[in-house]
């Protein structure tokens, strides 16, 4: 599998991640023969296994169009959620998802605390469920614990049923199930987030101006998890069939962080301690798996594209806070019926039950990355280059699909923009930080929520910077220009010595695509400002 190249200061970074104790984290990119980056594939472990058979039948679910439906069997599972109780003819709503969660914490309270981490719009409480051996279970314990912590979250639209349904599962399996000996080694986060019909809050996981978004980024800026997964089904396509005579064959779309900065380690990690366990778990179960992938955008080719580098969903914008961080859809429903139901639950549990136990045997190791990670970051403010824009790569890709009429299984050699090695779109000198005007609040309130160092400036200075101006062309674009800054008592200097430092430059980089200027939380381009040396003033961390 493709991945970035090992540059020669990654392998510097290898070496000292390896003397630091962190042994293998890297391909030696010298002879001899390089040596797997992680080690060999576990043996799976699959949560998902039969469980005792309820005392009511799941119901049955909708026919499937003739010639598919054997591509897809039932899987031979039992699950105790609502929506597979007898006679329970919808989804399980938000209600019974709230008190299954919360009866969950009622019965095994030793293990299983319930975490307000919000309220909707109507005012109701956003609620998750904490999994942890720790004694107490306060953010700061959970970070002293000496366990990785992974958060899984759900669909950032309604229209993912089975999503919501396999956490309600995977949340059953850690308090009384297969899955209780994931907390010997990690604390488990789950926050099956069912959003009500006709809503969505994807695309805002930088901007933040959803009560769910603004719930999510708190809840990591608290606990800071090594693992967030975000698990979602995709629905097939109607252009997709238009452009191939043919329909989607997977029962899963997998997917880790891919956007301009990320680390390197944190991609590898992604890659081989997780998503290729992941594949061996689903291909146990005879389920088939591909990387995200939706009709590439204005094409009239045969041209696919893998899922967006952009800043603005929560798989990219929790990469940049050095977390692994994986999307997981199963294959959904687009007439928001039962079809496939629990099998489309069945791939997202198989899924998920990959990712803890990754996430346990690798507990450890995802703290010393995270922690090498961090400080390598923080290291690089005012040296080197950042990525403003970065774009899928061109290419080819064999994609399985199945004929839609009579289900017959086919492969086609298609054109495909791969998120696995992006183009340098737009680069720029890295800046030692950022100033923003004493007028911008609400961008540093939004800032702090992500979990970025904001401080305030207590006294007068001159530094030299990049001021942004907007270009006649082009009313969207911006152009630097070298300047003296004057930093005034009460403005805001974001620093980049800090392990966020890429969340920071997503943000405030006037021409990223889902910047803090183009998002309207900073209110003009001159409010903001590049700077280029240390500043010698006196500061105070924004609380």
């Amino acid at each position: 599998m493709p991945f970035v190249a090992a540059s020669p200061s990654l392998r510097r970074a290898a070496f000292l991640v390896a003397a630091a104790g962190l042994a293998a984290c890297t391909t030696l990119p010298e002879p001899p023969p390089a040596v797997p980056v992680f080690g060999p594939v576990r043996p799976p472990v699959v949560a998902s296994s039969p469980a005792p058979a309820p005392t009511t039948a799941a119901p049955a679910p909708t026919p499937a169009p003739s010639g598919l439906a054997s591509r897809f069997p039932e899987p031979s599972v039992n699950y105790r959620t609502p929506a597979f109780q007898l006679g329970h003819g919808a989804f399980t709503s938000a209600a019974e998802a709230q008190r299954l969660l919360q009866g969950l914490a009622r019965d095994h309270a030793a293990v299983v605390r319930v975490l307000k981490v919000g309220e909707d719009a109507s005012g109701a409480a956003l609620e998750a469920l904490l999994f942890s051996r720790s004694a107490q279970a306060t953010p700061d314990s959970i970070r002293a614990s000496g366990r990785a912590t992974v958060v899984l979250h759900g669909p950032q639209r309604a229209d993912a049923p089975a999503a919501t349904e396999a956490l309600l599962v995977v949340a059953q399996e850690l308090a009384r199930g297969r899955l209780q000996s994931v907390l010997d080694k990690a604390n488990v986060i789950v926050w099956p987030l069912v959003p009500a019909p006709g809503t969505a809050f994807d695309g805002d996981h930088l901007l933040l101006k959803t009560p769910q978004t603004q719930a999510l980024a708190r809840l990591v800026r608290e606990y800071q998890p090594a693992v967030v997964a975000e698990v979602a089904e995709y629905l097939p396509s109607t252009e997709f069939s238009l452009r191939f005579s043919a329909v989607e064959r997977h029962d899963a779309m997998l997917q880790y962080a891919a956007a301009g900065n990320l680390a390197p380690f944190v991609t590898k990690a992604a890659e081989e301690w997780f998503r290729q366990p992941m594949l061996a778990a689903l291909q146990q179960q005879g389920l088939a798996a591909e990387w995200h992938y939706g009709v590439a955008q204005g094409a009239v080719e045969r041209r696919l594209a893998m899922g967006s580098p952009l800043p603005d969903n929560s798989r990219n914008v929790q990469g940049l806070k050095n977390a692994v961080s994986l999307t997981i859809e199963s294959r959904g429903e687009a007439s928001g019926g039962r079809v496939y139901f629990k099998r489309r639950v069945h791939t997202l549990v198989t899924a998920l039950g990959s990712v803890l136990e990754s996430a346990g045997e690798r507990s450890s190791d995802l703290l010393k990355i995270r922690q090498y990670v961090d400080a390598e970051i923080s290291a690089q403010a005012c040296k080197g280059t950042v990525v403003v824009e970065a774009g899928l790569s061109p290419g080819e890709h064999t994609l399985q699909m199945l004929d839609a009429g009579t289900g017959a299984e086919k492969s086609s050699t298609v054109a495909w923009d791969s998120a696995l090695a992006l183009r340098e779109l737009q680069v720029r000198p890295r800046p030692c930080g950022y100033w923003l005007d004493a007028s911008e609040s609400v961008a540093v309130a939004r800032l702090r929520l992500l979990g970025v160092r904001v401080e305030q400036v207590l006294s007068k200075g001159v530094v030299q910077g990049d001021t942004f101006v907007e270009t006649a062309a082009n009313p969207r674009e911006v152009k630097t220009v070298s300047a003296l800054l004057d930093l005034a008592p009460g403005g805001y200097y974001v620093p980049l010595s800090q392990p966020l430092a890429h969340v920071a430059v997503a943000a405030l980089e006037p021409d990223t695509a889902f910047s803090y200027w183009a998002g309207g939380l900073v209110t003009g381009v001159n409010k903001t400002a590049r700077v280029m040396a240390w500043p010698g003033v006196k500061t105070s961390q924004v609380p």
